[in-house]
């Protein structure tokens, strides 16, 4: 029999086993991205950004934060787990028809206004597939709170994979437009709704009972961040949301390519956050706090590195993947950069604390970087268009640091900036856990073949 892994060598593997899957789905969306922007040009993208991030939003601001609820009940919760997973299924169908409800009422006449008869008709149907976001998330959430994350790592690269891979039947079909890619998208997680289905009675978590006083504490929990989770999704998607509604598609297609472009650090630090939050939910406060300095510094020595390597590519890598037409999106792109690394750390922090069950804290400081967020807009937006609002992200993502690390300070455990810099003793860490791991699996595939 093999050796049982320490609770760092399970989380090395989880966070390989994710890493892998985030980096096939970062592969799959640069790929997406250059299809879609060769496809359809800055103008069709924009309008396909336009109506798939405000679903994103629309799913995210009237969710209340149902994941991190699932998440933190599952784990805290005495009762039956299929009266809890009921119970979420329930909670999150309510919070779905409400985000259609605004989104064929106010999102589609106020962002599509000018756009084609078929694109509008294709937008509404859309909008419905909200839903199947919302019973992914319960299931993924359920999985993450047992540490499983296999399943939620294939889901998330089949979304991504299937249709892209549909797509590009459209590009060299040459009938690949802002319309046909939201039928596409919408038909992909239609069937792969169906396949989480299957994966919930598989798992025998449909039945029970719908636990209406949970339903009730879950509600009260998600509230607390609620109004941070909108502000937060606000302020962080300020930029697309204000390009979508004052300047032209065009924009808003360069704008999401300079995001795109960035993508390679958003899968690592997306990794980071999916496997290590488990481990800060629910914890005593010292091994919270272990946990959080040491994830905060390997991610420092990751993240630096690789955005210094990605700085250099993107100049000449923007014009060539994307095309010429997409230059200007390089200055927004390496203004975008720094932002990725405070916000990894700034949602370390905020794991910490909603698994403490301090979510509260998460809606105040959403609310003062959303205000800020608004401030630095109406200073560099008029005057520097794309250049201005990746400015005001990146400042944006300053302040939101400084503020969970303050409370983070206050309400956990006392940091100091040097305990969050670096060392060498970190990257060696870092190889000998992932020296480690691989020599356990090779061992381990040696006893399967002999």
């Amino acid at each position: 029999m093999g050796k049982v892994l320490s609770r760092r060598d399970k989380w090395t593997r989880n966070f390989m086993q994710t890493f892998s899957s985030q980096l096939v789905i970062m592969c799959v969306n640069l790929l997406s991205g250059v299809i879609l922007s060769r496809g359809m040009g800055a103008e069709g993208r924009g309008q396909f950004i336009s109506i798939t991030m405000w679903s994103n939003l629309l799913y995210w601001a009237l969710s209340f934060g149902v994941y991190q609820a699932v998440l933190y009940f599952m784990k805290q919760h005495n009762g039956q787990k299929n009266d809890i997973f009921r119970t979420f299924l329930v909670y999150t169908l309510i919070t779905c028809i409400i985000a259609i409800v605004v989104a064929e009422t106010i999102i589609v006449p106020l962002v599509t206004d000018g756009y084609d008869t078929g694109v509008i008709i294709a937008a509404r149907i859309y909008f419905i597939g909200i839903v199947f976001a919302g019973f992914a998330d319960i299931l993924m959430a359920t999985l993450a709170s047992e540490e499983k994350f296999g399943y939620s790592n294939i889901l998330r690269m089949l979304i991504p994979g299937f249709t892209t891979l549909i797509m590009l039947v459209l590009f060299f079909l040459d009938i690949l437009t802002a319309q046909t890619a939201l039928y596409t998208s919408f038909i992909t997680s239609s069937c792969l709704f169906l396949v989480n289905v299957f994966k919930m009675i598989n798992l025998k978590y449909i039945g029970g009972k719908v636990d209406w006083p949970l339903m009730w504490q879950a509600f009260k929990y998600g509230a607390k961040s609620h109004g941070g989770s909108v502000a937060g999704l606000a302020s962080n998607n300020s930029s697309q949301m204000t390009i979508s509604v004052f300047l032209s598609s065009a924009s808003l297609g360069l704008y999401s390519t300079a995001q795109s472009s960035v993508s390679p650090l958003n899968t690592i630090t997306s990794t980071i956050g999916i496997t290590a939050q488990p481990m800060l939910t629910a914890e005593e406060k010292n091994k919270v706090h272990l946990r959080v300095v040491e994830i905060i510094r390997k991610t420092a020595f990751v993240i630096g590195i690789c955005s210094f390597v990605l700085a250099l590519l993107l100049p000449l890598a923007i014009p060539i993947v994307y095309g010429q037409e997409f230059t200007a999106a390089i200055i927004p792109a390496l203004i975008i950069l720094p932002s990725v690394m405070f916000n990894s750390i700034s949602n370390t922090y905020r794991n910490a604390l909603n698994g403490a069950g301090m979510t509260f804290i998460n809606t105040k400081a959403e609310i003062i970087v959303l205000v800020f967020t608004a401030v630095f807009l109406f200073v560099f937006l008029s005057s520097w268009q794309l250049e201005g609002a990746a400015i005001a992200t990146t400042l944006s993502s300053v302040v939101r640091c400084i503020i969970f690390y303050n409370e983070y300070r206050r309400r956990i455990y006392s940091i100091s900036v040097i305990e969050m810099i670096p060392t060498w003793k970190d990257a060696k860490g870092i190889y000998a856990s992932w020296v480690n791991l691989w020599n356990k699996r090779l061992n381990k595939a040696t006893a399967s073949k002999g």
